[in-house]
């Protein structure tokens, strides 16, 4: 895993890591101590929990956190992180919580909630969760204690490695917080799931990843590992997680988080979420930079980044936002005003085939910029994963037929059910869509399809379908479809796609000109000599023109 250390270091941004000393010069530390948290619920109790910061008396024992280190051995080759974006069987929370209850009775519609508790408020958990309405079928209790209740940034990080499993690979929680520590370990046991840990120390706000070898943070994770130089700290990513790239960059927002969730997210392997602020806005040239630099780095697809934006100009947290599979959760402040349902719709245009789900804060317990949804719940993987890894191909710019390769692999154990093994794709003459049975091929270790080359120029939508004998049925993507422009093998005016422009192509195009009908699909895009929309006498006389002058 040899990379140049200007391609993990920080580009386009306003301050660039200088070689020197450990291999880069750290960023200025500054202590992010806040006093605990204190509210009144919504029973009327007093909470009372420890910051998302430090404590002062947290600041003054930080040496500690190393302590807490759990190294093993990495994960069996090869390894791959896997994504918010992908299937998950269960959310991770905490009680007391830091979530709405009935949040909890949302989530536990769709999937299993963990519940770290301990036995002492077990019985006050389940209380609470059967007066809200939670499906308690729906709820697992992992028993032991925790400090807090940021499941984001003390839970586990997931991979796929080379056994097959879907394995825990744990670091160390940048809090000297050793209940909370100790999360991942508890979770993997519940779940008898192989455990494995790395020692560099991070937290999960401050991470996000695509599921095909690149990850992203702030250059928090370089402050907390000042023994490491940039590329070790590379090289530890790609020994446990897979990792590969590693965009390391500037916090923008210049906060004593430092964390990405707060400004930024990836929605897909190809598209990221950055958050957007007017240009009297302190931060708007360091957001902008960021931006920037996302839209001209290559994502896995090979291709550019698709950058979106959400507005927040009074730093409101909608990029916190958790996504489990088809729904998003995205957190709503009171203070958002109209800006709240801009940052619907911005996800709804960025996700369209997503349910996007508002959801206010917890009573007394308002999210703010720095600590919202994101931070308070995490998903875990399906643990008998369908996976399907698919890259989708640039557009076509010649005629051709397009093959489409995934490698599809039964995580449950089960076998694959062969006729289900399919995909998916309908053009833009077509609502109803067209299936092609896959093929395996045993030199790339994958499934294929091949799509002929339409008569006209289209853009096809399509996605992959498989089911195994476990009774899992899974797509990718898991919600919508990829996109693909393929090049027609027909010239306009071939209504009768013979390959030949004639007298009958022209009697086509007059009779459908005369009286709108007769023509469908494809012909009527063909019949449209001049590629304005409309199938019209115009259209007859140009093709008339250019047989006479053949």
């Amino acid at each position: 895993m040899t990379r140049t250390e200007n391609s993990i270091l920080r580009r386009s941004v306003s301050v660039l890591i200088m070689i020197a000393g450990f291999g880069f010069a750290q960023p200025n530390l500054r202590a992010p101590i806040m006093a605990p948290q204190v509210w009144t619920d919504s029973n009327g109790q007093e909470r009372e929990e420890l910051p998302i910061g430090f404590t002062v008396q947290e600041w003054e024992r930080r040496q500690e956190i190393g302590r807490f280190a759990r190294s093993t051995d990495p994960p069996p080759v090869p390894i791959r992180n896997i994504p918010e974006f992908e299937r998950m069987q269960g959310v991770l929370i905490r009680y007391p919580l830091g979530i709405p209850v009935d949040l909890v009775r949302q989530f536990a519609e769709d999937v299993i909630v963990y519940c770290l508790v301990t036995t002492s408020l077990q019985s006050a958990a389940i209380s609470a969760f059967q007066s809200a309405g939670v499906n308690m079928d729906q709820v697992e209790f992992i028993l032991g204690g925790t400090d807090s209740y940021w499941t984001r940034d003390y839970g586990p990080w997931w991979v796929v490695d080379g056994n097959g499993d879907i394995s825990v690979v744990d670091f160390t929680y940048n809090r000297p917080r050793p209940n909370d520590n100790l999360a991942p370990w508890k979770v993997a046991n519940h779940l008898s799931s192989p455990y494995f840990a790395s020692d560099i120390i991070h937290a999960g706000g401050n991470y996000m990843t695509d599921g095909f070898g690149i990850s992203a943070s702030s250059d928090l994770v370089y402050v907390e590992n000042p023994t490491l130089t940039s590329s070790q700290i590379l090289t530890e990513m790609g020994l446990y997680y897979g990792i590969n790239t590693y965009h390391v960059l500037d916090d923008p927002n210049n906060t004593y988080i430092d964390h990405i969730d707060c400004w930024g997210k990836y929605l897909s392997p190809d598209k990221i979420l950055i958050r957007s602020v007017p240009p009297s806005h302190a931060q708007y040239d360091e957001l902008e930079a960021v931006a920037s630099y996302f839209a001209t780095q290559n994502g896995p697809y090979g291709r550019p980044y698709t950058v979106v934006r959400v507005f927040t100009p009074n730093n409101e947290p909608y990029t916190n936002s958790l996504i489990l599979n088809d729904k998003i959760y995205v957190p709503m402040v009171p203070w958002g005003g109209d800006n709240n349902q801009a940052a619907i719709e911005s996800y709804q245009a960025a996700c369209p085939e997503y349910t996007i789900v508002p959801v206010d804060p917890p009573a007394g317990n308002e999210w703010v910029s720095t600590d919202a949804l994101h931070c308070r719940a995490k998903g875990i993987p399906d643990q008998g994963l369908l996976e399907i890894l698919h890259i989708p191909p640039g557009n076509s710019t010649v005629p051709d037929t397009v093959t489409l390769r995934a490698r599809i692999v039964p995580h449950s154990g089960q076998g694959l059910i062969d006729d289900s093994l399919k995909v998916e794709w309908y053009s833009e003459v077509s609502a109803t869509p067209q299936e092609i049975p896959v093929e395996y091929n045993v030199v790339n270790d994958s499934f294929e399809v091949r799509i002929p080359p339409p008569p006209v120029t289209v853009t096809i939508t399509y996605h992959w379908v498989a089911a195994d004998s476990s009774g899992r049925r899974e797509t990718s993507p898991l919600a919508g479809n990829y996109s693909l422009t393929m090049p027609g093998i027909l010239e306009p005016g071939d209504v009768n796609m013979d390959r030949n422009l004639s007298i009958l192509d022209l009697i086509r195009i007059m009779d459908a000109a005369y009286d709108g009908h007769g023509l469908m699909g494809y012909e009527t895009l063909l019949a449209d000599y001049d590629g304005n929309g409309l199938v019209n006498l115009l259209d007859g006389i140009l093709l008339l023109n250019q047989l006479i002058n053949e």
